[in-house]
């Protein structure tokens, strides 16, 4: 869906996006800023902001079109320097923008700090891959740190003691908290991890627990070995998948319910605690339908699969677009959506695509961007279609700005409804929001990364 859309960023993210006014100088190499499209601007009115040329933004973002950008589009724009220097700082840090090939262990050497000092510098897990664009504090020269702060052994994080422990087949996050007397929320706190992450063999995580320094050559005392802290991320075809009975929970079987006097489709749909459209698909109804007394209706169970069995067309399995990962199929003529893990559906819902002149854009695409909750305006004062919404939650991009997002202006799921976005209910929004990747820390937008790859989704009719 193109639409205004005003993003909500703090925290971290806040930090990476900030404007140029918030900079103040610049060291001698090339750098590179992230601007993200306001309201009305155009490509030559953020080239003058930052003294750069037309040409030279659509080369750096690959622009076929100098006429067209979109809001929320990011847009690379060259900044002058690789090393910002943060404004009143006597302390002698920088901002350092991560540029693509950098790691902790590349930056430690080059800055002669141990991966420690810099993830405590940042507030990061030591063995937290990086991505590029990422932005760190760092010693305005190198050996600042350590001059006057002496490495500490990565053993030793905070006031408690850690050591590494290397994922084997079988290891979960609850299982590994148990084994090493921790809790499952401390466990993901140190490795920055969260419970949708899964882990893979081969992983390295430090948990609890303390070492003898006998096991430990000097040199390790000193430092941590860079092998161990930085472990090449799979590729995104490559990420192992949870078991497909841990993504069914609730019901298993669909129910039969007979109509009482009176009773509406909204009614019985809050009774089962299901999308009522869900209920009249499968009873191939109309959202609006009156029904009888005694009429006798199916309910879908919670995962509402049922809900496939009445699709004319299914998709045949050789264009799926994966057989390992899990994908989103979106099918414009059902007005479906149906979440896999691999070959085999987990969880069917029924919404409303883009209607008329701005219909769902259709191909293969991967999740770009997420954010739990935010505003949505766009259309045209002039044309009438101008629509300000507040707090639309589980908002999920998978292409410009067309994505998946809660709704609570209309309940007409079945029928094309949105200006291209995927409108879901407030609850299915809700799973789909913490069963994709990337995975999302509080509140905060998250962007997908190497490491940290978003989900597939297929959009055809």
């Amino acid at each position: 869906m193109r639409r205004l859309i005003k993003p909500l960023v703090r925290g971290t993210l806040a930090l990476m996006f900030a404007g140029s006014a918030a900079i103040t100088s610049v060291s001698n190499a090339a750098a590179y800023e992230v601007h993200i499209v306001q309201p009305g601007e155009t490509l030559s009115e953020i080239a003058k902001r930052y003294g750069t040329t037309v040409t030279t933004l659509r080369q750096l973002n690959s622009l076929q079109d100098a006429n067209f950008v979109w809001y929320g589009q990011r847009l690379v724009v060259d900044g002058g320097g690789s090393v910002f220097v943060e404004p009143g700082r006597a302390e002698g840090y920088q901002l350092y923008k991560v540029q693509s090939g950098d790691s902790l262990t590349k930056l430690a050497s080059r800055y002669g700090l141990s991966v420690t000092q810099i993830a405590q510098i940042n507030g990061i897990s030591p063995l937290r891959w990086l991505y590029n664009g990422q932005q760190l504090r760092l010693p305005v020269s190198p050996g600042l740190v350590q001059a006057s702060q002496p490495a500490a052994a990565v053993s030793q994080v905070g006031s408690e003691e850690f050591q590494r422990y290397t994922v084997r087949p079988g290891d979960t996050l609850t299982r590994l908290a148990k084994q090493h007397g921790v809790s499952l929320s401390d466990l993901m706190s140190i490795n920055g991890l969260s419970l949708a992450t899964w882990l893979y063999a081969g992983q390295v995580l430090l948990v609890p627990g303390e070492l003898q320094e006998a096991e430990l050559e000097p040199a390790q005392l000193a430092a941590p070995p860079a092998p161990a802290l930085q472990p090449e991320p799979q590729a995104p075809a490559l990420q192992p998948a949870p078991p497909v009975s841990a993504l069914q929970p609730g019901l298993t079987h669909a129910a039969v319910h007979t109509v009482q006097n009176g009773e509406m489709l909204k009614d019985i749909a809050a009774q089962y605690g299901i999308n009522h459209a869900a209920i009249a698909k499968l009873n191939n109804l109309a959202n609006n339908s009156i029904l009888e007394a005694g009429q006798a209706l199916r309910i879908p169970s919670e995962n509402s699969l049922e809900l496939l069995e009445g699709m004319e067309h299914r998709l045949d399995q050789s264009r799926y677009p994966t057989s390992s990962e899990r994908w989103i199929e979106v099918d414009l003529s059902e007005q479906m959506v149906v979440a896999y893990e691999g070959v085999t559906p987990v969880r069917a819902f029924v919404v409303s695509t883009g209607v008329g002149n701005t219909p769902t854009v259709q191909g293969t695409f991967r999740i770009w961007a997420k954010i739990a909750m935010q505003d949505m305006r766009g259309g045209s004062r002039a044309a009438g279609t101008y629509y300000h919404l507040k707090d639309v939650q589980n908002v999920q991009y998978f292409h410009r700005g067309y994505g998946f997002h809660g709704t609570y202006w209309h309940d007409n799921y079945g029928t094309p409804m949105s200006h291209g976005c995927v409108n879901l209910t407030n609850e299915d929004a809700d799973w789909l929001f913490s069963w994709t990747s990337p995975t999302v820390p509080g509140d905060d937008w998250l962007f997908s990364n190497n490491a940290n790859p978003g989900t597939l989704v297929m959009v055809h009719e």
